[in-house]
């Protein structure tokens, strides 16, 4: 098996987190992310009646009526929920941080009063001594908590299994090494599983996973698995295949398709024998793609059949002759297709492509 397809995704959150933002145990991230579930709080005002003000300090507050205590909060604006508010009011955001906080409370308050892109707005606040706005969303966001993440994977993981990858800096700067992460806007979290090798042929292989969420409206809940060579110190996960994703819009049914969809998808990982994903792999690998050659039909005609456009059919048979060297087999094939995702920018397209492969190898593995 020949598939060099390389996942710098953790890699790129290990290299750009502030010390701040790392966790070495999965108690110790919920233990955060879970306190400032318990200092938030949301309202619903029209967007019209916020009132935007300068700080003593210079800076941008929003005052906020909060309904858990009945009465008027001055909320601080973060980086992110700054984007949010300008965004409402219909106004740059990178023109309104150069003005003094008097003149760039002015143009916002006028577009939330005359321009503003909804009528009605979410609050996030969180007060634990000061008071900050956490984010401003449409109504319909349908929240996914990060605690509510970091405890699904609490959950598959009762037994252990599932560790922060080895590097060879842990004993010496674990927080570095960490591949667990929280920032006020989002969480990340890499796990493996390298005590239950998958034997495959003459290559050993292990399953890990990535997922990521924002409650702030960063980022959807997002759920990537696969199957893996090794991960080096930067935490490149190398020769990777089978990459299944899960992505789950902020939208209103969100919690409960994270509820019925996210975490048990996890769990099924979790829980799935090594023995299984071993005889799936070996039977990609010995599925011949059924092509009627009598009919002169191609592995891209074979694709096209199944919902793949001609650029997607070639460029993932291209990738399949590259990074495994034969595009016969389903194995062959579907390690071609999420190859070629990998290059693409757009996130639905490199999904929808990832899923499609995965459902090509739920065939076989069935």
């Amino acid at each position: 098996m020949r598939n060099s397809t390389n996942i710098d995704t953790a890699s790129r959150q290990w290299s750009s987190r502030p010390a701040d933002q790392r966790y070495t145990t999965l108690e110790e991230l919920k233990a955060s992310v879970l306190q400032r579930r318990r200092e938030s709080w949301t309202a619903t005002p029209a967007t019209n009646q916020l009132r935007v003000l300068p700080s003593q300090k210079g800076e941008i507050q929003v005052e906020v009526f909060d309904p858990t205590v009945g009465e008027k909060r001055s909320l601080d604006v973060n980086n992110w929920s700054f984007g949010q508010l300008s965004q409402y009011a219909s106004a740059p955001a990178a023109y309104l941080r150069k003005l003094p906080a008097e003149l760039a409370a002015i143009n916002l308050q006028w577009g939330l009063e005359h321009a503003p892109v909804r009528d009605n707005t979410l609050v996030l606040g969180q007060s634990n001594g000061s008071h900050t706005l956490r984010s401003l969303t449409s109504i319909s966001y349908g929240r996914i908590w990060d605690h509510q993440v970091v405890e699904a994977v609490e959950r598959v993981n009762a037994d252990g299994r599932w560790k922060i990858p080895v590097a060879s800096y842990a004993t010496t700067n674990p927080r570095r090494a960490t591949t667990l992460y929280a920032s006020d806007r989002d969480i990340f979290m890499f796990l493996v599983d390298p005590e239950n090798p998958v034997e495959v042929g003459d290559e050993t292989l292990f399953r890990g996973f990535y997922t990521w969420n924002s409650e702030v409206g960063s980022a959807t809940f997002g759920l990537t698995t696969f199957l893996y060579r090794f991960v080096c110190d930067n935490r490149i996960i190398w020769g990777a295949s089978d990459i299944r994703e899960v992505r789950i819009r902020h939208t209103g049914g969100a919690p409960e398709r994270f509820a019925y969809e996210g975490q048990k998808y996890l769990q099924r990982y979790a829980e799935e024998s090594t023995e299984k994903l071993v005889s799936a792999v070996k039977r990609a690998q010995a599925t011949a793609i059924p092509l009627n050659h009598g009919k002169g039909e191609t592995v891209q005609d074979w694709l096209s059949s199944r919902g793949f456009t001609k650029s997607q059919a070639k460029a993932s048979v291209d990738a399949a002759e590259a990074e495994q060297g034969s595009s016969r087999s389903l194995w062959d094939i579907v390690n071609g297709i999420t190859a070629y995702a990998r290059s693409i920018g757009n996130t639905d397209d490199r999904v929808s492509l990832e899923t499609r492969a995965g459902k090509l190898m739920e065939a076989v593995a069935a």
